[in-house]
């Protein structure tokens, strides 16, 4: 006799970054139930991204949109990731991809609250995506267990290492 089964007793052994782990939240989640989550554990929280926002404003305020957001210390990195954004080609609408770091801070938190009031900003879902992944800083040796934790949260849709891959460019 034979079965079709899968023999998953062995081990992982991809190598990973030590100390993080990225956790994508479930499409539709709000942005006050994502800091809640994040407000639930004592780790620094490297990066919030994959989040997407409209404004009520006008059009011609993407710019202001764009530099009121990027004058912020926890909406970019100062080098390589700034809030971006465009006018939809059909209605103009504003529509914003922020980045936001170290959100762990509630004054951050606050602030981010405060400004999708000023800038009428909404909050965009798409079902297919999630609705903003974390990457959160955990104890290193502690990934595993921390991955396997936040899969238990209803608002989880998944919880990965940051795995290291090597790639070999195409020589052809």
């Amino acid at each position: 006799m034979f079965s079709c089964s899968s023999d998953d007793s062995e081990p992982d052994t991809r190598e990973f970054v030590p100390g993080e782990v990225s956790v994508g939240i479930k499409s539709g989640t709000n942005i006050n139930d994502l800091f809640e989550f994040i407000n639930l554990f004592d780790h620094q929280v490297d990066n919030v991204n994959s989040l997407t926002f409209t404004s009520n404003l006008q059009s011609d305020n993407l710019q202001y949109v764009l530099d009121f957001l990027n004058d912020k210390t926890y909406t970019n990195d100062g080098v390589n990731w700034f809030v971006t954004g465009y006018l939809h080609y059909q209605t103009n609408e504003i529509t914003i991809f922020p980045r936001l770091f170290g959100m762990e801070n509630i004054a951050y938190q606050t602030d981010w609250l405060n400004s999708m009031n000023e800038l009428e900003l909404n909050e965009k879902h798409n079902s297919e995506l999630n609705s903003g992944i974390i990457r959160f800083y955990v104890p290193v040796g502690q990934e595993i267990e921390w991955r396997n934790q936040f899969t238990s949260y209803d608002i989880v849709d998944w919880a990965e290492l940051n795995y290291i891959a090597d790639i070999e460019p195409n020589t052809n």
